[in-house]
């Protein structure tokens, strides 16, 4: 007689057939390297266990402690395993860069015809046309662009389709926004990032100033590096790639390491940063004016943390599992503290996607037991279940079949890893080594770095190692007559002064703005854009004019004159205005012109050399 009918004979004291069904449940699945034991099946164990020890018999007891021991041992195994699993990680990271590529796609839809298309501020034609005749006048052919070859190909009107500037952006849009969602709402895969990369990347190649800001560079270099670490097939690989793991921890540590050593400047040594810094930021939010109230001591406080967490918390990313988790969490708090005090569209969010592929399987499942709704937390469980699940059959499936080493084999893409390893790890070490200032690279990093960075597949980072102590705002404003002006108003730069701090759609980009408050700090000798911008105002663009929030003028009878002022703004004291802002004149930053002025027909035939 079996074991099992031993137990069922003996359950006079009140135990169930049950317990005999846990315990063939559970050895039907003793093979197995995962089995869905739940807490509650635990809970009826243990139950059972109580049962049997108040008077059923020794044998049932035996079998359900011996039950009880094997899954506990089974549990601190799955446990290890988990450990070193960065499966979940890799998913919820490949997720965030999905969402991180929509809303980069969609501001791009919302901005990019008024910003580089055919009546654009920058228009695409006149860069072509530029680099066009660059091309015929230079020795070398090789020193044309790739990327615009393909922009020739597509709108040129006898070389190419001739296809529209203002179609073909529209239509990279619409299709980075495509494969965003496919990779949102199904498997990531290598194909759809890809995509989304080139996709991008166009934008980014003719984007010209507009497009030439660090989370450009750093959403173009982890998607480039997410192509190798995604599934090639429409199956999750249970086992991302360890050097393309690798790589993105050296990304986040490059981006925040760097970003606290450039900040060893007086006005952070001295801890004054940011007593400034919610004041003067490119586009406060309501949160800062608040946050800017402060006593100065706070501001001292957090200038001396954000130095401590990005300088000497940072490099903790290479150490052992607990500190490793601790430097990534308390990285993570800071992006969102930036978040909340300021509106930096994509980049803090994608920066948290990369930290997180710091964080191991068996964390990230505490972490979403604690954090997520309970729906959503058992669909993580199921999706490390099915991984582990589709890894031991993968497994059982090698183990019974004859498997010769064939070419056929060969995963194509474990075949590049090694070759993106090294050579964005040689560009890194260039992109290093020039940062602090030393000269001596071989020959042989420097034609690595210079091919890589042609495609934006690498770059250097440093954020805010600058911190103005005052605020600077263009007022761009026109007139019928030169002599009674009316000022235009932007979506979020501060102009109106009882107008509150706005709070941008997380992830949004409002190109112009920043490119606004660049212009503010900047000499106007460097800022050409800003008249070209201002013409566009002057001949009544649709395009252009839907990038601001108010013009005071109508769109069949534009101003005559225009001109930019500057402005030195400042928060309000709280509680002691119903305004957010005052403001003082600086000077005159751009004179008054029309376009049929001398000095604007000079500025164009300049600007086109």
């Amino acid at each position: 007689m079996s074991k099992e009918n031993t137990v069922h004979q003996r359950r006079g004291g009140g135990i169930s057939s049950s317990s005999i069904n846990h315990y063939s449940k559970y050895k039907s699945t003793q093979s197995s390297e995962d089995s869905s034991w739940s807490d509650y099946d635990e809970a009826q164990l243990k139950h059972y266990q109580q049962q049997s020890s108040s008077g059923i018999g020794s044998a049932a007891a035996e079998h359900i402690a011996d039950l009880l021991s094997l899954k506990k041992r089974k549990d601190r195994i799955r446990e290890k395993a988990r450990r070193q699993s960065y499966y979940l990680s890799t998913w919820f990271f490949l997720k965030i860069l999905s969402i991180v590529f929509f809303v980069a796609f969609f501001s791009s839809y919302l901005q990019v015809k008024g910003l580089i298309g055919e009546d654009g501020i920058l228009p695409v034609n006149t860069l072509l046309e530029r680099q066009q005749k660059n091309l015929m006048a230079s020795a070398s052919p090789s020193s044309t662009n790739e990327i615009n070859s393909i922009w020739i190909l597509l709108t040129h009107p006898t070389n190419g389709f001739g296809i529209s500037v203002n179609n073909t952006l529209y239509l990279m849009c619409v299709l980075g926004l495509v494969f965003s969602s496919l990779s949102l709402f199904t498997t990531p895969i290598a194909t759809y990032i890809g995509f989304m990369w080139f996709l991008y990347y166009c934008i980014v190649d003719v984007g010209q100033i507009f497009y030439s800001y660090q989370w450009d560079q750093l959403l173009l270099e982890t998607s480039f590096l997410a192509i190798f670490l995604s599934p090639f097939t429409f199956k999750y690989d249970d086992k991302p790639s360890t050097p393309i793991r690798y790589l993105l921890k050296w990304l986040v540590f490059r981006l925040i390491f760097g970003s606290g050593i450039i900040k060893l400047t007086p006005i952070w040594s001295s801890f004054k940063a940011m007593s400034f810094h919610y004041e003067t930021q490119c586009i406060p939010n309501i949160i800062s004016y608040y946050v800017h109230q402060f006593p100065n001591y706070y501001h001292q406080f957090e200038t001396m943390m954000t130095l401590v967490i990005e300088i000497l918390v940072t490099p903790f990313f290479f150490a052992p599992r607990v500190f490793k988790i601790t430097a990534c969490l308390i990285n993570i708090l800071l992006q969102i503290c930036i978040i909340l005090t300021g509106n930096y569209n994509f980049f803090n969010y994608l920066t948290i996607a990369l930290l997180l592929m710091l964080l191991d399987d068996s964390f990230i499942l505490s972490a979403c037991s604690v954090i997520l709704p309970s729906p959503f937390y058992q669909y993580i469980r199921m999706l490390e279940y099915n991984k582990t699940t589709s890894a031991r059959q993968d497994r059982e499936k090698r183990n019974k079949t004859d498997i010769r080493f064939t070419l056929s084999n060969i995963n194509s893409k474990n075949l590049l890893i090694p070759f993106i390893f090294i050579l964005v790890g040689m560009s890194t070490l260039y992109a290093s080594t020039r940062y602090l200032q030393r000269q001596s690279v071989p020959t042989i990093i420097q034609r690595v770095h210079s091919a890589l960075d042609f495609y934006h597949i690498t770059g250097t980072y440093g954020l805010f190692s600058h911190v103005t102590t005052e605020r600077f705002e263009l007022s761009i404003e026109g007139s019928y007559d030169g002599i009674q002006w009316y000022e235009y108003e932007f979506y979020y730069k501060p102009g109106n002064l009882s107008r509150a701090p706005p709070l941008v759609f997380p992830g949004h980009n409002p190109r112009l703005d920043w490119q606004m408050w660049f212009a503010g700090i900047s000499d106007p000798r460097t800022q050409g854009w800003i008249v070209h911008f201002m013409a566009k105002l002057l001949e009544g663009s649709p395009e252009v004019l839907s990038l601001i929030d108010y013009s005071p003028f109508p769109l069949d009878n534009p101003p005559k004159y225009i001109k930019a002022n500057k402005f030195k703004y400042q928060f309000t004291k709280w509680k002691t205005s119903d305004q957010w802002w005052e403001r003082e004149f600086v000077d005159h930053y751009i004179l008054p012109f029309e376009l049929d002025s001398p000095s604007y027909k000079y500025f164009l035939q300049d600007s086109k050399k």
